[in-house]
């Protein structure tokens, strides 16, 4: 393997044979320079993404991130393996950094929120919960900052996400449809498509699946957070009336109402599908 690019002191991106990968090593850039023949020893951790835009994505995070975050995540992985024997791939490394980089810019900013799912993976997902109370535990610990504890929640969503489920094909069709037609929406609204390769948008993807298995068995949670209902509503505008559409399409189609929680979250997660769309509107491109 050849060093291709450092993205930081601790991580590069390497070229090994016509694949790239990522190699985790504290300290590696004051001893090795671009272009240096390697081995996989060398390295502490090695990512292998399954497509370029995921291996993009990814030493985009590693380079702009506090390199504090990549050890979290290790360790999140690790605990989870050792003490719960979870398969995941290197995907989890992937999703757990983008998470917990946005989340510490969400509470900086004051931005803090519960996930609609909270009963539902306490009760179906013990394992991937606790490992959610261990990480909120860890990051505390690590960066000296204050967790909330709904925050397992989310963490626990992505170890779920990870694992593979085989399910009756009829509630499949029925999920694949809710999530063909909340796309359809979110698409019309901004008056355009969307990379379908993108980190975000798989993120966006996941997140529906689970939400749409809420919506179709009725059991979506009743929980409100209205002062954040009426901030997020004034940060993210657009993402915010994407969702109103959204939730007369619910009402509609399944003779149900969404809580202003899980607007919260559906905003979240366009704002941040749609944020370079947004920007390019404002520059008037």
């Amino acid at each position: 393997m050849k060093i291709k690019k450092f993205l930081n002191n601790n991580v590069v991106l390497l070229k090994k044979g016509s694949n790239e990968i990522i190699g985790f090593s504290t300290g590696i850039s004051f001893n090795k320079k671009v272009g240096d023949d390697v081995q996989e020893s060398e390295f502490e951790k090695i990512f292998v993404l399954d497509t370029h835009a995921m291996l993009e994505h990814f030493s985009y995070q590693l380079g702009k991130c506090d390199p504090r975050y990549v050890e979290l995540v290790t360790k999140i992985v690790d605990y989870a393996k050792e003490y719960y024997n979870l398969r995941v791939n290197d995907y989890i490394y992937l999703t757990l950094l983008d998470h917990i980089d946005f989340t510490i810019q969400r509470i900086k900013n004051q931005v803090t929120f519960q996930s609609p799912l909270q009963w539902e993976v306490r009760r179906f997902y013990p394992d991937e919960y606790a490992i959610g109370v261990y990480a909120v535990q860890l990051m505390e610990k690590e960066l000296s900052i204050e967790i909330p504890t709904e925050e397992a929640i989310s963490i626990a969503l992505h170890f779920v996400n990870v694992q593979s489920q085989k399910k009756d094909m009829t509630v499949t069709n029925k999920i694949t449809k809710f999530i063909e037609d909340v796309l359809t929406i979110v698409k019309y609204e901004y008056k355009r498509g969307f990379d379908e390769d993108s980190f975000h948008y798989s993120r966006f993807v996941t997140h529906l699946h689970y939400f749409a298995q809420n919506v179709i068995n009725h059991t979506m949670s009743s929980y409100e957070e209205t002062t954040l209902y009426g901030q997020v509503g004034k940060l993210y505008p657009v993402a915010f009336h994407c969702v109103k559409k959204i939730k007369i399409y619910i009402e509609n189609t399944y003779g149900m109402t969404i809580s202003e929680n899980e607007e919260i979250y559906l905003t979240l997660h366009i704002q941040k599908l749609t944020e370079n769309v947004e920007k390019e509107q404002d520059d008037g491109l």
